[in-house]
Formats: C-alpha cells, sequence, structure tokens
C-alpha cells in the first residue's frame, strides 16, 4: 500500500547524513525528531514519554554515543529506532510516540497521510 505524501518536505535524507537525527517542527507546532538507523527513517515526536520533556539538552543530538539508539538527555533512557520503544531507564516499555513519514525516490521526507 502507497501513502500520499504531503507537499512540503521535513527533510532530505542528505540532512540526515552528518547527524543522523535531526529536529523539525511541524506546521502545528509540534516538535518531531527524524532519525535515519541503518538506513531507515523513522520520525517521533520530541517528548519523553516519562515527563514529557524533549529529548535532547542540544540541538539536533538525539542519539546516544553509539549512533545506535535515542537517548533522552534528562535522564539517560534508551528508545529503539525502529519503533520507539523505551529499553533503558525510567521509562523502560513504554515508546516513543511515532509519527508516520515517507520517503519520496528523489530523498525528500515528508509526512504521511493517514
Amino acid at each position: 500500500m502507497s501513502a500520499a505524501i504531503s507537499a512540503r518536505p521535513l527533510a532530505r535524507l542528505a540532512d540526515l547524513e552528518a547527524t543522523a537525527a535531526r529536529g523539525v517542527r511541524l506546521p502545528d507546532g509540534r516538535d518531531i525528531l527524524l532519525v535515519r538507523v541503518h538506513g531507515r527513517v523513522s520520525a517521533f515526536e520530541n517528548r519523553c514519554p516519562h515527563l514529557g520533556v524533549p529529548l535532547e539538552a542540544e540541538p539536533d543530538r538525539f542519539l546516544e554515543a553509539g549512533g545506535e539508539l535515542i537517548q533522552c538527555a534528562m535522564h539517560g533512557a534508551l528508545f529503539l529506532p525502529e519503533d520507539g520503544e523505551c529499553v533503558f531507564g525510567p521509562c523502560q516499555g513504554a515508546r516513543l510516540r511515532e509519527i508516520p513519514v515517507s520517503v519520496a525516490g528523489d530523498g525528500r521526507i515528508h509526512l504521511a497521510d493517514e
């Protein structure tokens, strides 16, 4: 099944080459993070399920030192980039809220229409 894409791209794949993660503000004002690990692009609301705080302490710093997991800067909780599941920390078992995105053939990342 092919999802329709919004006209305005959130970012490009090339934007995720240097850092593998990037913060983006949606038109409705929500802050999300785009992450690209092992070639897969995912997006999540930029809010830790533990206290509802933003995940990063510095702009676009969402991943732990190894670059494999999303990390909450406040308490060190670690999340899988594939589905947002917390695998370590005070919110273990909870999940980040996923935001559906799609990648166009030209490398533009869009919100997927629901």
